[in-house]
């Protein structure tokens, strides 16, 4: 989810600061038990706000907190969450994601990177295609769709933004049979689907101009004018999800992610491009 779904840390209580690292720590554990220890490299802190959501939909009793030590922490320990159904999930969509990430690299901008990517996680992907099969044709498909739309240099965010938007889509809806949840998990990732896609174009808007690589913004009739709103109105949607969710713990962390943490990144990146206060606003 490139990098951009992440806590507002000042603001957690300690406990809530644990859960949290506790998340993260605990997929990583998950990807090393199950995987290997290569795959590890690919983790990030963004698959640990789908592991904190549906992981909240299941229980309202405390997640036990282990202390322990690691590769990268050899001298501290950090807490650990185990045996957790969503988070050895949130493991396997990371995976799914950061493969086709490298499969598109390889097969469209033949990096170095993307082959080297694909090479280190193709033995885990192979279990994971037979293992969720359905959500990984999806992803090829709607990252097939974005390409189409990049090759036509399409200027329109919303076709765009929506291709991202039908991965996250999948990924949020695929662990849950609850309908309910399952309905408002759709809007929620759709929306944060839109605003990861958007966000990301507009931060990425001078280097992709300098080194004529795709971006809708270089293409959009408006090219940046506007994207407060835009943005900020993909937030307001992920928000009023979020509080249709029958959030049953952690409640505390998964606001702070949407409210604070989403809003800050969004506030840097708009000052970085010198957007006007009137285009912040929603």
């Amino acid at each position: 989810m490139l990098g951009y779904v992440t806590i507002e840390r000042g603001e957690l209580k300690v406990r809530e600061l644990d859960v949290y690292q506790g998340y993260y720590c605990g997929i990583c554990k998950s990807i090393g038990k199950r995987y290997g220890q290569i795959p590890r490299f690919s983790l990030s802190y963004d698959a640990v706000f789908l592991a904190l959501v549906l992981g909240s939909l299941e229980s309202d009793e405390k997640e036990n907190l282990e202390p322990e030590h690691c590769i990268a922490h050899p001298v501290v320990k950090k807490p650990v969450i185990r045996n957790c159904a969503a988070i050895d999930y949130a493991a396997d969509v990371m995976l799914i994601l950061a493969y086709h990430k490298f499969d598109d690299d390889r097969r469209d901008e033949k990096k170095l990177t993307g082959y080297a990517g694909c090479a280190a996680l193709s033995r885990a992907y192979g279990k994971l295609k037979k293992k969720y099969p359905e959500m990984c044709r999806g992803v090829r498909e709607a990252l097939e769709r974005l390409g189409e739309a990049e090759s036509r240099r399409s200027g329109s965010l919303d076709e765009t933004a929506d291709a991202f938007a039908d991965i996250m889509e999948l990924i949020f809806t695929g662990y849950t049979a609850d309908s309910f949840n399952k309905r408002v998990l759709s809007e929620l990732s759709r929306a944060l689907g839109r605003w990861i896609y958007v966000i990301d174009a507009l931060d990425d808007f001078e280097k992709d101009k300098e080194s004529d690589t795709y971006n809708p913004f270089i293409y959009r009739k408006n090219s940046i004018a506007g994207a407060g709103d835009i943005l900020y109105n993909y937030l307001a949607d992920a928000v009023n999800a979020v509080d249709l969710l029958d959030i049953r713990r952690n409640r505390g962390v998964i606001e702070n992610i949407v409210l604070l943490g989403l809003r800050r990144r969004t506030d840097e990146v708009l000052e970085e491009r010198n957007l006007s206060i009137d285009e912040q606003s929603i």
